[in-house]
């Protein structure tokens, strides 16, 4: 038996080149959203090392403060038992 070349009806030739298109979107959309994330990521990672800094320096001034008070208090203590 011979083999025929089949030609392509317009059906088909739409659909392979919508098919196509779409795989191409595709590609795109994943690419843009592997961007995104991975720039999102970077953009969450630095805010928590930013915001761990402004936390451990809180903590630091909060208990710099702490032992300023006591030491007040400490002193206030001595003059009145003194007295």
């Amino acid at each position: 038996m011979a083999t025929k070349k089949t030609k392509q009806t317009l059906v088909e030739k739409a659909t392979n080149k919508a098919l196509g298109l779409a795989t191409k979107a595709n590609d795109c959309a994943l690419s843009t959203t592997e961007k995104v994330f991975d720039t999102s990521f970077k953009v969450a990672n630095k805010s928590l090392d930013i915001t761990h800094k402004v936390v451990k320096k809180g903590l630091d001034i909060t208990a710099t403060q702490q032992d300023l008070v006591f030491d007040v208090l400490h002193g206030v203590k001595k003059r009145i038992v003194k007295n």
